[in-house]
Formats: structure tokens, C-alpha cells, sequence
């Protein structure tokens, strides 16, 4: 065939409706339509030059007829789910040579919209923006603002998703709650990148921890020229002035003293600043963002928190539950992070799935936080190309972590190791909660089987 009528043969297969992908005797894919992203909702490069096989192990199509017709050596029809949540009507047919051996596997990909459910679909408020966007082509669903990445799978972390773009849309003042390591962070950067701010100004975080109380309202508020010993000169703009019709964030907003409170709430009130040393009032347009780890409302009671302040601050509460309690996002997370980070590191690793199961099952008392750190150490600490169960004990693991995670003995089966691991969680969760009831939900399994795990607990088999 002429270089022309390829390229024109091509062409039209860019346009067809349906998908084609074509693979070899060894099931490695060698071309696929550009169709495959609408249909599939994964990218090409998800496809080109990888194993079939592959995308069936990381779980990325629920199987494939690709690989149903290598191993049968005939024509195959099925119906295949995305991890995307799409669904496929796929028709995989064998080429052979001219000595009748298998050359290639020919695919038909196309839309089965029959099976296709709403509540599966990507929702409206996830649709890309010009400062937030949802990727595509990854296994899960991806929201990059800048350099920041939220991986949204669970209903509770979707359903905080949603919250913070509705609000982006207006000026409130939000407060972000949640543990150490959820990520209150990223819901602000969503907040901001969500709204109109986001042309007009920047998004200015500033940890009120991390500065002494003799030194925050200057940090805050600014100062004039020679306000105190040791003051620039010129003097220096505050926060609330770098993040003038912008957003400002106050992460752990309740270690504030009493007075910087009374000076905030004041700011937040009147709209305007007065410098340390000044005199002349500053008119500020600055959105605030608040978070904390501390529970608020019990703080007011204790005398610690303003409870003028409070209910300044507490216009929009948000939120964000820890890790335990949306183990849908952690083999998202896992795969997310492996992928970055063996991007900038150039590995080439694989965590087995019944490593992702064991992470899974697991509390994560420092959430977000501590699984990003866990599986940068065994990416970076194990020198084999497969990470397995079996890493979680040895030299591998060091700090917090290991004191939970290393449970798991160098010896035994699959099933022992599993075993061992389950029964350490279920322990775990119990010592945490406060009753059966909510052990059994925190789980993700009935009353009944958290019962009779707790026999055999018990019964020490």
C-alpha cells in the first residue's frame, strides 16, 4: 500500500466512532484510536506500548477480550468496565500469518451506553476550570491545581470536592477542619483556584504556628519603619496586604494567642489594618481561609478561643475526614504516588496488589501525610522491582510507621501474612472506637464478621 493511502487510511480510523486497538502475538498493544479516550476515559499513552495483560493486573479494565483471544485463538465478544467507569462492548479478533501462526490481535472498542450509569459518570463540578482541572487518562479520578493534586474516589471525599467548589464560587469566610495529614491544605488551594480570586490575586499561606506570638501580628498585619528593635527600615508588608484581593490561609488558625484573636476578628470586621507602629488604617480585600486540627467550639468553652471569633471564622465549616474513613481513595493514592514519585526518581517498580489490600486495611493515624512518606521509603529503600508484603518488615521501614505495620512475620504463606495483618487491624480499630458498632463500620464489614473475628482473636488462632 502507498505511504499516502496509509496516511489516508489512518485519518479515517482517527475519525471512526468506535475504538480500534491492535496487538501483537504477545499482547502488547501497537496502535490505538484516539477514540479510546472518550469511550474508555483513559488516555492513549495509557495504552501505546504496554502489555494488555497490564491493564487488566493494575486493575485499569475490569478484563479484556484482547487477552481472551490470545489465550483461545478465537473470536471473542464481552463487556469490559473502565476503572473510569465507562462501559465497552468488545470484539477481539486473531490474524494470523500466512503459516497459520498468530500474528495479531485486531480489538473493536465501542460504547455500550446501555450499561452506563449517571452516578458513574465524572460530575459536572468536576469538569475542568481554567486554574483547577480533572485529569484524565489515570485510573482514578485526578484533580491538579498547579502542582497540587487531589485524588477523589470515596463518596466522603467527593462529596467535600463538591463543597469546596460550590464555595469557591463566593467570598465566604470557610473554615477547613480535619486531622493532621488529611490535606485542609489542598481544599483551600481548591477553594481559591475555584474563584475570582484567582486572576486577580495570589494564594498566601501562613502556618500560625510556626512563628512566635511576639512576632505574628507583625507577620499578620505588617509594620512601619522603626516599629521595633530589629524592624526593616522601610518596613514590611504584612500577609493580609501580599494576599489583597486574593486569599489568605491561616492553617491552625487555634494556636493564635487571646490577643492576636482580639486583632483579627477586628481586621476581618472592619476590612482594614493598622500596621505594628502605624496610625493610618489600610482598606484590605483579602478572602480568609482558616483550618485547624483542634476542636474549635471545646476550646471556646475552655476559654482558649474567642467566641466572637469563632463565629466570624465559622461561616463555612468544611470537613475533611481522615484516611481510615475513606479507604476507596488509598489504592488511588498509592497508585498516584508511585507514579509521581517513580517519575522524578526514574524507577521502574511494581506494588503488589496484595501489598495495596494489606495499605488498605491499615488506619493511617497520620492520613494523606504519612502514606505519601510510607510509600516514597519503600520505593526509594527496596531494591527489588516488585514491593510486596514482605517489605513491610526488615530495613525498610523506619519511624512511626514501622511500630504499626511491622507485624508481619518474614515466614509463613500468603494467607498467614494476610491473616496477621487483618488481626492487627481489627485490634487496632477496636482500641479506637468506641463500640463494635462503629468498629464494624469503620471496617467496611458487618457486625457479624467483625464478631467472629473477634472470637478468633480472642481465641488467639
Amino acid at each position: 500500500m502507498k505511504r499516502e493511502n496509509i496516511a489516508e487510511l489512518k485519518t479515517l480510523l482517527d475519525y471512526s466512532s468506535d475504538a480500534l486497538l491492535i496487538a501483537d502475538s504477545e499482547g502488547k498493544i501497537l496502535y490505538v484510536t484516539p477514540s479510546i479516550e472518550r469511550i474508555s476515559g483513559l488516555k492513549v499513552k495509557t495504552h501505546l506500548g504496554r502489555n494488555i495483560g497490564e491493564l487488566v493486573h493494575e486493575k485499569l479494565i475490569s478484563h479484556s477480550a484482547t487477552l481472551e483471544a490470545l489465550n483461545n485463538g478465537k473470536t471473542i465478544t464481552c463487556k469490559v468496565k473502565t476503572i473510569a467507569g465507562k462501559h465497552q462492548l468488545n470484539t477481539a479478533l486473531p490474524v494470523l500469518d500466512s503459516s497459520g501462526k498468530l500474528k495479531r490481535i485486531v480489538c473493536n472498542i465501542r460504547s455500550h451506553a446501555l450499561y452506563q450509569y449517571q452516578e458513574e459518570e465524572v460530575p459536572a463540578y468536576l469538569q475542568a476550570q481554567d486554574n483547577c482541572s480533572l485529569e484524565q487518562g489515570y485510573p482514578y479520578r485526578l484533580i491538579q491545581i498547579g502542582d497540587h493534586d487531589i485524588v477523589v474516589e470515596s463518596n466522603k471525599m467527593t462529596a467535600v470536592v463538591e463543597m469546596a467548589q460550590q464555595v469557591g464560587l463566593v467570598d465566604s469566610t470557610v473554615i477547613v477542619y480535619g486531622e493532621t495529614g488529611v490535606g485542609k491544605e489542598l481544599i483551600a488551594r481548591l477553594i481559591h483556584s475555584r474563584s475570582h480570586r484567582a486572576k486577580t490575586g495570589s494564594f498566601i499561606k501562613i502556618n500560625c504556628a510556626s512563628f512566635s506570638q511576639s512576632l505574628i501580628e507583625a507577620e499578620l498585619f505588617g509594620y512601619e519603619a522603626g516599629a521595633f528593635t530589629g524592624a526593616l527600615r522601610s518596613g514590611k508588608s504584612g500577609y493580609f496586604e501580599l494576599a489583597n484581593v486574593g486569599t489568605l490561609f491561616l492553617d491552625e488558625i487555634a494556636e493564635l494567642s487571646l490577643e492576636v484573636q482580639a486583632k483579627l476578628l477586628g481586621v476581618l470586621q472592619d476590612r482594614e489594618l493598622y500596621r505594628v507602629g502605624g496610625t493610618n488604617p489600610k482598606k484590605i480585600d483579602t478572602r480568609i481561609i482558616a483550618a485547624t486540627n483542634r476542636n474549635l467550639e471545646q476550646m471556646v468553652k475552655d476559654g482558649l478561643f474567642r467566641e466572637d471569633l469563632f463565629y466570624r471564622l465559622n461561616v463555612i465549616p468544611i470537613e475533611v475526614p481522615p484516611l481510615r474513613e475513606r479507604k476507596k481513595d488509598i489504592p488511588a493514592l498509592i497508585l498516584h504516588f508511585s507514579r509521581k514519585l517513580q517519575e522524578q526518581y526514574f524507577f521502574k517498580k511494581e506494588i503488589s496488589p496484595d501489598l495495596i489490600e494489606c495499605l488498605t486495611r491499615y488506619p493511617w493515624p497520620g492520613n494523606v501525610r504519612e502514606l505519601f512518606n510510607l510509600i516514597e521509603r519503600l520505593l526509594v529503600t527496596v531494591p527489588q522491582k516488585d514491593i510486596t508484603t514482605a517489605h513491610l518488615s526488615g530495613p525498610y521501614l523506619s519511624g512511626s510507621s514501622s511500630t504499626s505495620l511491622n507485624i508481619i512475620e518474614k515466614s509463613g504463606s500468603l494467607k498467614e501474612i494476610l491473616g496477621s495483618v487483618e488481626m492487627a487491624v481489627v485490634k487496632k480499630t477496636i482500641e479506637e472506637c468506641r463500640n463494635q458498632d462503629e468498629a464494624a463500620e469503620m471496617l467496611g464489614i458487618s457486625l457479624s464478621s467483625l464478631t467472629r473475628r473477634l472470637r478468633k482473636l480472642n481465641n488467639g488462632k
